[in-house]
């Protein structure tokens, strides 16, 4: 898809969906989504996230499946619930989600720059394994079906979480996947982790990256992935549900990472 094309059609879906009146308001309920925050003691810090919810959640008393995204906005957000609603409702799929996306994440939360320790990374990793998580999970009705979607620097994050903790998540989505200047530490980390194969039973992970991705002669982010992929499927093999896809005509966060990711997760549902 063309970026002129990419922008006309989130601005069709801007001026159809929001009320710039009503996009800043806290716990507002809009049609995009809700706008609320945690207060986190592990990161000392207020976390801002927005939240959509099913257009049939107040209509039922089912539960449903919770999409993450790493770090969002209004826009990344108008394109996951299109993203979602045309393989939910449209073409039938997937089944309806709640999505959340956290709105204030810096550097320090998803990368790894201290290889020895981590500490940054684990801290935002523990937020939302014992803050988010929790925290939607009491105040809204969701199964236990979690998706990590992460791009570009947030998908270094989505990777760390699938190595580190594979089961915080059912799936893992990863556009724009790489280990920038820190494959050494990611290989030997996979190495380690995926000693303990049981871990990993059953879990999903899909990772994209765009052939026109500027990026890939500065972290070879082509040669990481294929070198991971091929990690995973030496030491985890049909445990894992897995997939490495590149996009011929795509750059950086190719357009259509979350809808082919979403379709490979619950297809793959669909061979159990």
């Amino acid at each position: 898809m063309t970026k002129a094309i990419k922008i006309y059609f989130i601005t069709i879906i801007l001026i159809g969906f929001i009320k710039p009146s009503r996009i800043y308001g806290q716990d507002i309920n809009i049609k995009i989504g809700i706008r609320d925050s945690i207060k986190s003691e592990i990161l000392q810090d207020v976390r801002k996230i927005m939240i959509h919810l099913p257009d049939s959640y107040s209509k039922s008393d089912k539960s449903y499946p919770v999409l993450y995204q790493v770090k969002g906005d209004t826009v990344s957000m108008l394109e996951i619930v299109s993203t979602v609603n045309r393989l939910a409702l449209g073409e039938e799929i997937i089944p309806e989600m709640i999505i959340v996306a956290i709105e204030n994440v810096g550097g320090k939360d998803v990368w790894p720059t201290d290889t020895t320790t981590a500490k940054g990374v684990n801290d935002f990793q523990s937020f939302f394994e014992k803050e988010l998580i929790p925290y939607i999970g009491k105040k809204y009705r969701t199964t236990d079906d979690r998706i990590l979607f992460g791009q570009s620097t947030t998908a270094v994050f989505t990777l760390y979480t699938f190595i580190t903790k594979p089961k915080m998540f059912n799936s893992y989505i990863a556009s724009s996947g790489a280990f920038p200047f820190c494959e050494n530490y990611f290989i030997a980390l996979s190495l380690k982790s995926f000693q303990q194969f049981e871990k990993f039973n059953g879990q999903k992970i899909f990772i994209t990256n765009g052939l026109k991705d500027p990026l890939i002669a500065q972290v070879n982010s082509l040669q990481q992935m294929t070198d991971f992929s091929n990690l995973v499927m030496e030491k985890l093999g049909n445990r894992v549900v897995y997939k490495y896809l590149t996009y011929e005509n795509e750059g950086h966060v190719p357009f259509h990472s979350l809808f082919d990711g979403l379709k490979f997760i619950y297809k793959s549902n669909e061979k159990k």
